[in-house]
């Protein structure tokens, strides 16, 4: 038993690098975790080597993999109060009357958790595990606006940037103007930018962790601009707004569940 619990420890280290806002350093973990640097290194370096950690390019710091990133969704996709997270999205699309989605970061894209269509004959689907490009979709640039800027930064260093329709933007500057604004405004807009008549409006779902709280999710709603023009689809922010932090219970209620 001894053993067991000796081999769970560094798994716990997953969830330490997970809720930090930025790739930490050995040094960083050693002291939040409350281990010696050796023990440290020694975890580190299985996580690593199951393909569960990875370094950044620099080779200093630490974040998650994708093994780990894939593990995360299948768990959120899988858990009870996955159910309970679709009837929220239904209720939505009842009340909006358009396609609804909730979504997760993966790397350089966003992965589908969920999603409810709308009854419109005239529609654009997606499934659950569907991924976009972050830089042009919503909930990609709400990801990117709420992250601690140097996590952005390897972020953004990995992304290759197409232009997808004519309203894409795909020069960094202007990326980054907008995403102040998005960190400023609490919401971000898809004017068009991953396909030609679709916009989308995207909330955050935050979780605390530790003194602070993190973007854990987002919840969007999408729709032809025939239906929703840009200037009406914010009229249904309010209604997301609400549905966020009811979503974010059901995620606390997963983390208690563990």
């Amino acid at each position: 038993m001894n053993e067991l619990f000796g081999a769970l420890k560094p798994l716990g280290l997953l969830e330490t690098v997970a809720g930090m806002q930025h790739p930490a350093t050995l040094a960083e973990l050693a002291v939040s975790v409350g281990v010696p640097k050796p023990t440290m290194h020694r975890w580190l370096g299985s996580l690593e080597s199951a393909g569960l950690l990875q370094r950044t390019p620099d080779g200093r710091r630490y974040e998650l993999a994708a093994r780990a990133q894939n593990l995360a969704f299948s768990i959120l996709t899988n858990k009870p109060a996955g159910a309970i997270r679709h009837e929220i999205l239904r209720r939505i699309v009842q009340d909006v009357g358009e396609a609804c989605n909730l979504t997760i970061l993966d790397g350089t894209e966003v992965a589908y958790l969920d999603r409810v269509e709308s009854k419109w004959p005239l529609r654009i689907t997606f499934q659950q595990g569907s991924r976009v490009p972050a830089y042009c979709s919503a909930s990609g640039k709400l990801f990117l606006a709420l992250m601690q800027p140097a996590k952005r930064d390897l972020v953004l260093n990995e992304m290759t940037f197409e232009r997808l329709t004519e309203n894409t933007v795909t020069e960094k500057p202007a990326l980054l103007t907008e995403l102040a604004e998005i960190r400023r405004d609490g919401y971000a807009l898809d004017r068009e930018e991953f396909l030609s008549g679709l916009v989308c409006l995207a909330v955050p779902i935050f979780q605390q962790k530790g003194r602070s709280r993190a973007c854990v999710a987002a919840l969007a709603i999408q729709a032809p601009v025939t239906r929703l023009s840009h200037a009406d689809i914010l009229t249904k922010l309010p209604v997301l707004q609400d549905a966020a932090k009811a979503l974010a219970t059901t995620l606390s209620y997963d983390t208690e569940s563990n």
